[in-house]
């Protein structure tokens, strides 16, 4: 008896990583870094004008934002429910840049009637609150009356707008009700807490500090770097990073790749672009075509 329940405990220990492995299997592949519509919801305008809005966030801000639909979960190994099945697909496809976890997935599921804002890891708790908002104010109002492109398209924009831009710009995107931070202050007091905060605060203290003089306020800029193509055209794969001490007129320049490598004819019209093997993305190993990013499970869901 005690062998037979041996036996079965290594059998089930043994095809428990093959069960992970399917599952992952069932998951879509991308197609596209930034539209996947694999259920057709979205007029052809509408996917252009996303596709167009997503490749500018990207280029100009380095976020990586991608919006998929689906006819349902259940095909592709979601029988736990939306939001691990969202992550789980976030996670798998690498969304966002490795270091920042900065990316976001609008995932549609036609046949389930549900609608997920998955955020990276690295986006703060109001973030969760701004993709509520948008996702009970602008996409579910459109789904309900049956305007699923329009609600895609709008929605998408919206977490441009409100959320991934702000973030790239340092903006403070806490919306009008209070947030969690708020919520806690009054209780974020005490000698662990200070020491904490002053340990941090000595962190920033030295951060953006000039090597040679000791002063601070470095400034940093980054030039596209071209490469000159055969067609006339050029690629754009890296850039040059030059930091500056305007006290003592030290500086230094350094390469840099970047996530993607983009295409332009001469007249400096964009051709397309590909992941650039040269940038640090999955550490893994992946098959994502993505940056690299992960998400904790933040954002919000709908269901119309």
């Amino acid at each position: 008896m005690r062998r037979l329940v041996l036996l079965l405990v290594i059998l089930c220990t043994g095809l428990a990583p093959a069960r992970a492995q399917d599952r992952t299997e069932e998951l879509p592949q991308w197609q596209s870094t930034t539209v996947n519509d694999f259920a057709g919801l979205l007029m052809p305008e509408d996917a252009q004008t996303i596709e167009q809005a997503l490749t500018a966030l990207r280029d100009e801000t380095g976020i990586e934002g991608t919006v998929v639909t689906l006819p349902d979960r259940t095909r592709f190994g979601g029988t736990k429910g939306l939001e691990p099945f969202a992550t789980r697909l976030f996670n798998h496809w690498g969304v966002g840049d490795a270091r920042r976890n900065d990316g976001f997935m609008l995932l549609v599921l036609q046949d389930n009637r549900e609608a997920r804002i998955e955020l990276g890891r690295g986006y703060e708790n109001d973030a969760d609150i701004l993709a509520q908002d948008i996702m009970r104010g602008v996409i579910l109002p459109d789904f309900r009356d049956g305007r699923m492109s329009q609600g895609i398209r709008e929605g998408t924009q919206a977490i441009i707008d409100q959320i991934a831009r702000p973030t790239a710009q340092g903006d403070d995107i806490t919306p009008a009700r209070p947030g969690l931070i708020e919520r806690l202050l009054p209780f974020l007091f005490g000698g662990v807490w200070l020491l904490i905060l002053g340990g941090i605060g000595r962190n920033i203290w030295r951060r953006n500090r000039c090597p040679q003089c000791g002063q601070r306020g470095l400034r940093t800029e980054s030039t596209p770097e071209r490469t000159a193509q055969p067609d006339g055209g050029h690629l754009v794969a890296q850039e040059m990073v030059t930091r500056h001490c305007p006290h003592c007129d030290w500086s230094e320049t350094r390469s840099r790749p970047l996530p993607r490598m983009i295409w332009y004819d001469a007249t400096g019209q964009r051709l397309r672009d590909a992941r650039n093997p040269a940038y640090r993305g999955r550490a893994d190993g992946g098959s994502s075509g993505f940056g690299g990013g992960s998400s904790r499970g933040g954002g919000a869901s709908g269901r119309w």
